[in-house]
């Protein structure tokens, strides 16, 4: 191919920069997002590959796989360009000096210097951002590890140390009586979580919310051992799903059964009390006759009591009148805070009234916004409290679920238990709607998709983005958005028929852009 090895090894060299940069470089700046299988290239292979040499990864190793297989094929192709070049000429030269070791030298030199180059331009736009305004992984690492950024409420007041559950409630036809605040364990997954569930359980809460897909199967397993010798005091939930995501519709009933018992094995016990359809979007899925027959079979196993449903889609009213008519759903988990969509209070009312169901209000922080903002630190003391009271004073919400991943969080939210809101809560509440006015997206909404030429789906994205921005699951909300079927690149050119759809008041395109920003580093 080549008539002299110099132009062989500048060929390779060049190679070397172009598949750095946009083969290489591409997937090491999506590593460290911490992306399933289907964020790479025949993932599911890569992580089999990879499972011959590491036993019972927490979390998917395709992307590193990947990242190492271009890498060495990056030097492979070099070394072999290179040492045809030399061979090519020596039999030019001489026919009798071609040998399987001719050229080998040249080539292993090649290979190297070009693996050195590739890894550096990868480097530079994976780690610094060449190319990307300066947006890579060193940089942003900082923030995201900055010990600076507020997760928690930065007074953790003295009246709330020893907090303890001042109230429990019917949990509508299970018949049980739950703590009001309830243990999500969306953030736990290491001994210091398993830490914060048992500090919890002693402060009397008895309902712990946890799932597969937390923390890559982790929650489960913290959990787990936080609960030994007092499984029969808690109410457990947990969904049907695996650790790396829900079961779509059709999925057969062996699997579904099989997704809950390993939920059961990490959890070291026989049973859970309920079981959710994670994440409803749709009446197909929540209707899923395999599901149904799985749940079914279960039961009679006595391996789930109760089922349920968890949702915070714009489909919410179709799935939750639909849940409710069908008579087979006993808990519905669903988004509810002050200011939430207007339907939401006649569905949970319906829901108690019409089938006894117990009502789980989740996202109750309304997006923990007060993370994002500096300036509203002398009310934030205060607003996880005013929030919770907030909603549990719908008596026909059973309880609260809210992510507890730090010891100050069972101080904190646990001072709201039993309480009623006052007149300073509100306060607290209208200073903040007012601080997030034009940011927020809320739940259930959707009046905004049907002006998307695109069909994106605007709620997930901006949804991500308030994991990425208020939340801190910088890495979460990164490997959320890059499931989506499509993303907001197509935000930047688009004419914006969006523009004044949001009933609150949203700028779309500009939020759009922004979270396609962030939730891709670029």
């Amino acid at each position: 191919m080549f008539s002299k090895p110099r132009n062989a090894a500048i060929a390779c060299l060049a190679f070397a920069l172009v598949a750095g940069y946009f083969v290489l470089g591409h997937y090491l700046y999506k590593v460290p997002i911490g992306l399933d299988q289907s964020g790479f290239i025949a993932g599911e292979a890569m992580h089999s590959i990879a499972t011959l040499f590491v036993k019972n990864p927490t979390n998917s190793l395709s992307g590193a796989v990947l990242l190492l297989l271009v890498f060495l094929g990056i030097g492979a192709v070099c070394f072999f360009v290179a040492r045809t070049a030399v061979r090519n000429r020596a039999a030019d030269v001489d026919p009798s000096r071609r040998s399987f070791l001719t050229g080998a030298g040249t080539g292993a030199g090649v290979a190297l210097g070009s693996m050195v180059v590739a890894g550096g331009v990868a480097a530079a736009r994976g780690l610094l951002g060449v190319g990307h305004g300066g947006k890579g992984w060193a940089e942003i690492s900082k923030h995201i590890n900055d010990k600076d950024v507020v997760f928690t409420d930065p007074n953790w007041q003295a009246q709330w140390k020893g907090s303890r559950v001042q109230n429990y409630r019917r949990f509508g036809r299970t018949g049980w009586n739950v703590s009001d605040i309830v243990l999500g364990t969306g953030r736990i997954h290491d001994e210091d979580g398993e830490k914060v569930a048992r500090l919890a359980i002693e402060r009397g809460v008895n309902y712990i919310d946890t799932s597969p897909d937390y923390s890559a199967a982790g929650s489960e397993n913290a959990v787990g051992r936080a609960i030994v010798g007092k499984r029969d005091q808690l109410f457990i939930a947990t969904k049907f799903c695996t650790p790396i995501g829900h079961l779509a519709p059709g999925t057969s009933v062996a699997h579904y059964k099989r997704a809950v018992e390993a939920s059961l094995e990490r959890l070291g016990t026989d049973y859970v009390d309920l079981c959710h359809i994670h994440s409803c979007d749709s009446v197909e899925r929540l209707m899923d006759e395999n599901v149904h027959e799985a749940f079914d079979q279960l039961k009679a196993e006595g391996k789930v009591r109760f089922l349920g449903v968890s949702s915070h889609t714009p489909n919410l009213v179709e799935v939750a009148n639909t849940a409710i008519d069908s008579g087979r759903f006993d808990v519905m988990m669903l988004a509810y805070h002050r200011g939430v969509w207007a339907p939401l209070p006649d569905i949970i009312s319906r829901a108690r009234a019409e089938q006894d169901m117990g009502i789980v209000a989740m996202k109750t922080l309304k997006g923990a916004k007060h993370q994002g903002l500096a300036d509203f630190r002398d009310e934030a003391d205060a607003y996880s409290q005013a929030a919770l009271k907030w909603t549990l004073s719908n008596q026909d919400v059973s309880c609260a679920v809210i992510s507890f991943f730090k010891p100050q969080h069972v101080d904190e939210y646990l001072y709201a238990s039993g309480k009623q809101v006052t007149p300073a809560d509100v306060a607290v509440l209208d200073e903040y709607d007012r601080r997030i006015l034009g940011s927020y997206c809320g739940p259930h909404c959707g009046v905004c998709l049907g002006s998307c030429p695109e069909e994106l789906a605007i709620n997930d994205v901006l949804r991500h983005r308030m994991y990425f921005e208020d939340y801190g699951w910088e890495k979460e909300g990164m490997r959320l958005y890059s499931q989506l079927e499509k993303s907001a690149a197509a935000c930047a050119s688009c004419s914006a028929p969006c523009l004044g759809s949001c009933p609150v008041g949203v700028p779309i395109q500009e939020r759009m852009n922004g979270a396609h920003r962030l939730l891709t580093l670029s």
